[in-house]
């Protein structure tokens, strides 16, 4: 398999996980505890992608934090 074809077969992995109403593989319940939103990529950590995006939500809500209480 060429490198060519090895990406497109994992693009199209990516367009089953990913809709537009969120990811597919989210139990019902996953909720972020830092933004409060359900179905973002930050809901449910179950790969270091999102694991990054689940840090990057928690730094960003924290400064929000800090800021309110000056």
């Amino acid at each position: 398999m060429n490198y060519r074809k090895y990406k497109q077969a994992e693009n199209q992995k990516k367009k089953r996980m990913y809709t537009p109403e969120g990811y597919i593989s989210d139990p019902p319940d996953a909720i972020c505890p830092y933004c409060g939103e359900a179905k973002k990529s930050c809901s449910y950590v179950n790969s270091l992608s999102r694991a990054w995006a689940r840090s990057a939500c928690a730094k960003k809500h924290n400064k929000e934090l800090k800021n309110e209480k000056k």
